[in-house]
């Protein structure tokens, strides 16, 4: 379930005489916290090779990412601004992930100049990489699109795999992709592939990583490459948004990962004595986003239409995901909490956009949230400021 706010309303509101609203607050010490639980969960299954990078994209806030980095992660990159954003943290080589779709010779080149590992969403970046070079990366991995995708949150564009995405290799090209990488001159392998986030549902794991491998050893096979170094299963662990929604068992799903991986790798490789890849992960949401607030001021209360209308300081610019897809994000007012009536009313943002809403009252449970009014609220705190779908 949602975690409260860790800090009491009268500090809330000194933060708010001495930064103005609407801001967000993060707890340092939880992010810490889940940061080494991960790492050390699925250390102790899959031992010190494995990687967790933290997505860039779900939190680009150098403050926060240079404590992820101080507890072990890499960074997933997926755009040159927050491959500088890596570099001005000092983090580079292969502790960056650089993954970008549709990617521009001139963006490859900052890649390449960092010393990144580059993960190619499309076989014909091959050329690309070789124009620049005159001969391949020494590591090269691909993100395959299995052709399926999986999602436990009601925002479509959650499943990011499957033709409906516009991501990654098709598995009926992924062959001839490495063979190429190897003809260019690459000598060590990775494999991507991510088709879904917000995920709560572990059997989404089984079925993810055994596709994988079944790629992976098919690619060994054909191309006569002898071993990958990792597998990368992308991002993906959910966070529970809803009271009644129970967290991620991530120490079980570690352990049921490793049977499953070692099952299968030796179906999918012939060989019960052949190594696994090593495992990488690319948590963002998983990572941070229980652990984050945006902190608001009603300012004005409309009545209209039969309907109360609570009015922040804030906007969709300050947390999008509400307006934008439609997700629900936990509210609570601070100071009203612990009992008193409640009344149902929409909350709204002071952008002049009609999707800058962060609750509505609805018959749709999964239309945003349903924010429940005590009074005339001070603080609120949207639960949490994480901008992906």
């Amino acid at each position: 379930m949602p975690l409260p706010c860790p800090v009491p309303v009268t500090t809330l509101e000194a933060l708010a005489s001495e930064l103005d609203t609407p801001y967000q607050l993060y707890d340092e010490r939880l992010i810490r916290e889940n940061c080494r639980n991960l790492i050390s969960a699925f250390r102790a299954n899959f031992g010190p090779t494995f990687r967790q990078y933290f997505a860039v994209k779900a939190l680009p806030n150098p403050a926060i990412l240079r404590i992820l980095v101080e507890e072990g992660c890499g960074l997933d990159c997926s755009s040159t601004s927050e491959l500088h954003i890596a570099e001005s943290l000092g983090v580079t080589g292969g502790n960056v992930m650089y993954t970008s779709n549709y990617t521009s010779a001139k963006d490859l080149g900052v890649a390449l100049k960092m010393g990144v590992v580059i993960n190619l969403d499309d076989s014909s970046l091959v050329e690309s990489l070789r124009s620049l070079k005159g001969t391949m990366p020494e590591l090269v991995s691909f993100r395959l699109n299995p052709g399926l995708g999986r999602t436990d949150s009601e925002t479509k564009s959650n499943v990011l795999g499957g033709p409906d995405a516009k991501f990654g290799v098709p598995m009926d090209q992924v062959v001839e992709a490495y063979r190429a990488a190897k003809a260019g001159g690459a000598k060590r392998f990775g494999m991507h592939m991510m088709t879904g986030s917000c995920v709560l549902n572990d059997e989404y794991w089984q079925e993810t990583v055994c596709v994988l491998l079944d790629a992976v050893a098919r690619v060994q096979r054909e191309c006569g490459i002898s071993s990958f170094e990792f597998i990368n299963i992308g991002g993906g662990l959910g966070i529970p948004y809803r009271p009644d929604v129970p967290s991620v068992d991530v120490p079980s799903l570690a352990a049921r990962l490793k049977r499953t991986m070692l099952e299968r790798w030796s179906v999918a490789t012939g060989d019960s004595g052949q190594a696994l890849p090593s495992l990488y992960m690319e948590n963002g949401r998983y990572m941070t986003g229980p652990f984050g607030w945006l902190v608001s001021r009603c300012h004005a209360v409309k009545n209209a239409w039969g309907s109360t209308y609570y009015g922040l300081d804030s906007c969709m610019a300050n947390l999008m995901r509400p307006g934008m897809y439609g997700s629900y994000h936990h509210i609570t007012v601070p100071s009203r909490e612990g009992g008193g009536a409640r009344a149902k009313a929409h909350v709204v943002g002071t952008l002049c956009e009609n999707n800058d809403w962060f609750a509505k009252v609805s018959l749709n449970p999964h239309l945003l949230g349903c924010f429940i009014s005590r009074n005339y609220p001070s603080l609120i705190l949207p639960f949490p400021p994480y901008l992906s779908p």
